[in-house]
C-alpha cells in the first residue's frame, strides 16, 4: 500500500503565466451543501503548490482561471468553514469528495452527483482521455473498497493466515491493473494523459530504461509539449541504480557523529540497507541480514546501514536492541546528499548489493535470496 502523502498548503491561489490559455471548470453537483466550497489543486510554472476555490450557486461550481501549461489536478468539495484545506494526493482512490481532472485551456466539465467520487469528466480532449482511462480501472476501485474492509477486519483480529491471503490478492489486482493500464498508454501514445501515467506510475531512478523506453514510444507532439520536456529534463538528471549501473556515492555520519563515505568500501561487496527504528518488516530482516553478515563477514562482505528515522534516540536504541554491528548512517547529521532520494526508495526495507568496483548487482534481496546471492558471488 502506498504511504498516504501529507501536503500542507502554504499558498493560497498562485500568480499564473499565460502560455496555454484560459481554463473554466463547470462542476454540476445538484446535491449539496451549499456551505460547500470547491477547491482546486495546482502547480504553478515554478512547480509550486497552488490552489483556487469556488462557492456553490445554482446547482454548480465554476472556478475560471489560467493553465500555465496543461497538467494533473485535483478538485474537493470541503465545508467552507473548515478552513485550509490539505491535499491528499495519494489518497483519491479512498476519498468520496476528491476527483483527478485534467488542468488544461477550455471548458472542462465534471457531472456529479452527491459526491464526486465516480463523476464523469468532458469538455477538453485530455480529460474525455482522463474519464476513458478511469473507466478502464474501474475494477481495481470497486475491488478496492471490499479490500479495505476485509483488510481490516483480518488486522483487527490478528488474522495472519487472511492477512497473507489479502497481501497475494493484492498483488495480483496491482498486475492486473498495471497491465490495463499499460494498455491504455499503448493505444493513446498521442495524450498527455498517458505521459502523465508514466510519470507517476515509474521509480524513475529505479526503473530509468523501462522510462526511457515508454517515452520515446510517445507520439512527438507529447514529448515537446511543456509536461513532455520537464520530464525529459528529469530523466536526464538523474542516475539510474538499476543493476549494472554505478552506485551514486554520498557521504553521511555515522553513530558517533563521524562523516563515512559509500566510495570508502570500494574493494568489498557492500549491501547498502535502506531501514528504519519504525518499521516492523525492516526488524524483522535485520534477524536475517544478521544471519547472513556472520557468514559472509570474514570475505570482504560489509552492511552499511542507512535510517530513515527522524529521531536519533529510537534509531541508536533499534541499533542497541537488533544489535547491529555494522556501520549505521542516516541523514539526521550532516550529508552530501539525500541517499534515499539518490536510490530512488519509495518504501523501506529496501537494499542494494554493490560489487568490489562500486556497480549494483542486486536489489531487495530478502532473506534466503540475499544468501543464495552471496553464496553465488563467492
Amino acid at each position: 500500500m502506498k504511504i498516504l502523502i501529507l501536503f500542507s498548503l502554504l499558498l493560497w491561489g498562485c500568480g499564473q503565466v499565460v502560455r496555454e490559455g484560459s481554463f473554466t471548470l463547470t462542476v454540476d453537483m445538484a446535491e449539496t451543501d451549499p456551505e460547500n466550497k470547491l477547491f482546486l489543486f495546482y502547480r504553478s510554472e515554478d512547480e509550486s503548490l497552488c490552489v483556487d476555490s469556488a462557492v456553490y450557486a445554482e446547482g454548480q461550481f465554476v472556478l475560471k482561471g489560467v493553465a500555465s501549461y496543461p497538467q494533473w489536478a485535483l478538485i474537493r468539495v470541503l465545508h467552507g468553514n473548515q478552513g485550509k484545506p490539505v491535499l491528499f494526493e495519494d489518497a483519491v482512490d479512498y476519498m468520496d469528495d476528491a476527483l483527478f481532472v485534467f488542468l488544461e485551456a477550455g471548458e472542462i466539465k465534471v457531472a456529479a452527483e452527491k459526491v464526486l467520487r465516480g463523476a464523469r469528466l468532458s469538455g477538453t480532449p485530455s480529460n474525455d482521455d482522463l474519464q476513458v482511462y478511469m473507466d478502464s480501472v474501474r475494477f481495481y476501485r470497486d475491488w478496492l473498497d471490499g479490500y479495505r474492509q476485509r483488510f481490516g477486519k483480518a488486522y483487527q483480529s490478528r488474522d495472519s493466515r487472511m492477512l497473507d491471503s489479502l497481501n497475494r490478492e493484492s498483488v495480483v489486482m496491482r498486475e492486473k491493473k498495471l497491465e490495463t493500464e499499460r494498455n491504455y498508454f499503448d493505444s493513446h501514445l498521442g495524450s498527455l494523459v498517458a505521459l502523465d501515467w508514466l510519470a507517476r506510475t515509474y521509480n524513475v531512478v529505479r526503473e530509468k530504461s523501462k522510462i526511457i523506453s515508454l517515452y520515446n514510444k510517445l507520439e512527438e507532439s507529447v514529448r515537446n509539449s511543456p509536461s513532455g520536456q520537464r520530464f525529459k529534463r528529469l530523466l536526464d538528471s538523474v542516475a539510474s541504480v538499476e543493476v549494472g549501473n554505478p552506485a551514486p556515492d554520498f557521504t553521511a555520519e555515522n553513530t558517533r557523529g563521524e562523516e563515512i563515505r559509500l566510495s570508502s568500501y570500494r574493494g568489498k561487496y557492500v549491501l547498502l540497507d535502506f531501514w528504519a527504528s519504525w518499521c516492523g518488516p525492516c526488524r524483522r530482516e535485520n534477524v536475517n541480514v544478521l544471519k547472513v553478515y556472520e557468514r559472509f563477514k570474514e570475505r570482504d562482505f560489509v552492511v552499511i546501514g542507512y535510517s530513515l528515522d527522524s529521531s536519533r534516540k529510537l534509531w541508536l536504541g533499534a541499533v542497541e536492541n537488533d544489535a547491529l554491528p555494522w556501520e549505521q548512517l542516516s541523514g539526521l547529521g550532516k550529508s552530501s546528499a539525500d541517499a534515499p532520494k539518490l536510490y530512488g526508495v519509495q518504501a523501506i526495507p529496501s537494499n542494494f548489493l554493490i560489487d568490489p568496483d562500486g556497480k549494483i548487482i542486486a536489489q531487495d534481496l530478502r532473506g534466503e535470496e540475499l544468501e543464495r546471492m552471496l553464496e553465488k558471488v563467492f
